[in-house]
């Protein structure tokens, strides 16, 4: 690896970014309702002559307010007959702008859902997600960051339908728009990533975890990593634990061993790209020598410094493990702002802040109260949030999606000058609701986290299964540690649950105290049980960078799946 090629490319990257971030934070901050308005009007001009933009006559739509009066809040299913016809080649459906792809979003029930890419929407996410990740680190990271590559955690790929067009994730088209092809995406990608191209756009079969982890043990210089959801770092690094005297031999013998799964040709075009690193893998021996229970991340890579990717509030759990076991303190968090495949709605707000910065050039938002529930009547706009309110998103993004119903909830923090501040709360069709008690993850999560803390519980990661087979019906928890846990003082676990469960949601006591609900019942689940879960999605076709942890367990395959890895506990 050229270090010199690396630094003057996030040097020049960087530079760009810098100058998009601060355009952001201190222009487009100060007028946010201006720019808003402004992009749904050209939005609207621009797309009046789309067979939806005449159903709902577009052409007649001059302010917010006809907007609101003329256009129906829809979900999914209401866009999925356009969208059909729209990956079967049809054109001027849902929006006038050009694609040749559609994201395949993340959901973890039900057929994934897909989303026009269009070069609008394209630039969107260039700009508030890439250069302004970018400009926060060259603003607030030790530059020495760009003396060596990232760790990256993406692979993607896409199946091209009978049309034409393409299905899948965006970065599986990355290779299509650079000149020279894949060849010239690969010397580029690995300039920036200790990835190659095999492990970005991986081949059906392969074993991208290894192709990922190898490629980044072989790097001493690696200063982060960069990642979809902190979840997905946790899956990377205990990768590297499980397999370390596998990934060891192969770096010291510039080979791939044959117990790892990959198609011939990719094993072929890997092996080009290695050799042997006797001195590297000596390196690594000495320091796992003693095992892998040690904050091991600092002295495989010495400079690494800071994660970029979706964590803080949501994904706390994650957070906390990977400083707990794997970093250490002192490594710089980007969290990444509130984006999904249907376009991006907010931007970090600085380094280690859970808090982002709401975008009023990357979409048109509007905010429905949680209580208000269906009574869209109800629907503001940014400059009418209040701070401290919870507010689910209805989005209209550059891709044809019109007053679109994200169903993610978010809490309003504060304001960067005329802009609201928002963290990520949770999903709203993710509540668990057996007698009205509405209790959200964000209450799941605290009364896990509570109860691990008061019980000495070093956790790794949970999901709840919403039991209505006993009367009356009952949460049944379900905690993954990180070490096995055979025996176990199980009743007062269980009252201290029920308790942090009664101060995270107080309507959730009122239910119990009236015989609707019964006390939670708790069960440890084998370690590694949500690795486990994601490695069975991964090979069924969902990607393994988009899937959310399971929180919530929502239909009969996850109950299954879950409930058969529960522990046998002593008392």
């Amino acid at each position: 690896m050229d270090t010199n090629i690396t630094r003057q490319a996030y040097d020049q990257n960087s530079q760009q970014g810098l100058a998009a971030m601060k355009e952001f934070m201190e222009v487009e901050t100060q007028k946010p309702m201006e720019l808003t308005t402004e992009l749904l009007l050209k939005l609207l001009q621009d797309n009046k002559d789309t067979e939806y933009g005449k159903r709902y006559d577009f052409a007649s739509i001059h302010s917010i307010e006809d907007y609101q009066k003329k256009v129906p809040v829809v979900v999914y299913d209401d866009l999925a007959p356009y969208l059909e016809r729209m990956m079967a080649g049809e054109k001027n459906l849902l929006t006038a702008y050009r694609y040749d792809h559609f994201n395949e979003t993340s959901g973890t029930v039900g057929v994934p859902k897909v989303v026009p890419m269009t070069d609008e929407q394209s630039q969107v996410f260039a700009k508030y997600n890439n250069l302004h990740m970018y400009g926060i680190i060259r603003d607030k990271v030790d530059p020495d960051w760009m003396n060596g590559r990232g760790f990256c955690t993406s692979s993607g790929n896409c199946r091209t339908l009978p049309s034409g067009l393409t299905v899948g994730e965006a970065s599986a088209k990355m290779a299509d728009y650079i000149k020279g092809g894949k060849d010239a995406f690969d010397a580029m990608i690995r300039t920036l990533y200790t990835s190659p191209l095999e492990g970005l756009n991986p081949a059906a079969g392969a074993d991208t975890k290894y192709i990922h982890t190898r490629f980044a043990l072989m790097d001493r210089e690696v200063r982060g990593m960069v990642t979809g959801f902190y979840s997905v770092i946790v899956l990377f690094l205990r990768y590297i634990e499980d397999n370390i005297e596998l990934l060891i031999n192969d770096i010291e013998k510039g080979t791939i061993s044959e117990n790892v799964d990959l198609p011939d040709e990719v094993r072929e075009s890997l092996l080009k790209k290695i050799e042997p690193m006797p001195e590297r893998a000596a390196e690594l021996r000495e320091i796992f020598k003693d095992g892998t229970d040690i904050q091991w991340v600092p002295k495989v890579w010495p400079h690494f410094t800071y994660i970029t990717g979706a964590g803080g509030d949501g994904f706390e759990v994650y957070d906390k493990v990977i400083k707990q076991h794997f970093t250490g303190e002192g490594i710089t968090n980007i969290y990444s702002g509130i984006t999904a495949s249907e376009g991006l709605w907010s931007v970090p707000a600085g380094i280690n802040d859970f808090d982002s910065i709401l975008a009023p050039c990357a979409a048109f938002v509007e905010f429905q109260p949680v209580e208000a529930g269906d009574d869209f009547s109800k629907c503001v706009t940014m400059d009418k949030l209040e701070v401290g309110k919870i507010y689910e998103l209805i989005i209209t993004n550059l891709s044809g999606f019109w007053r679109y119903r994200m169903s993610d909830a978010v809490i309003v923090t504060g304001f960067h000058n005329k802009t609201p501040k928002v963290q990520f709360m949770y999903r709203v069709n993710r509540t668990i609701n057996l007698a009205e008690e509405k209790t959200t993850e964000k209450a799941l999560q605290f009364a896990v986290e509570k109860t691990c803390q008061e019980m000495g519980i070093d956790l790794a990661d949970f999901t709840v299964y919403p039991n209505t087979d006993v009367t009356p019906n009952r949460y049944d928890f379900l905690i993954e540690p990180m070490h096995e846990i055979t025996k176990f003082d199980m009743a007062a676990l269980k009252e201290s649950i029920f308790k942090n469960l009664c101060e995270a949601n107080p309507v959730y006591h009122d239910c119990y105290a009236d015989n609707w609900l019964a006390k939670p019942e708790v069960f440890f689940l084998q370690p590694e049980t949500s690795l486990l879960y994601r490695d069975m999605m991964v090979y069924r076709g969902a990607s393994m960078n988009q899937l959310k942890p399971v929180r919530v367990i929502m239909n009969e395959k996850q109950r299954k799946f879950f409930l058969s890895l529960r522990q046998e506990m002593e008392e």
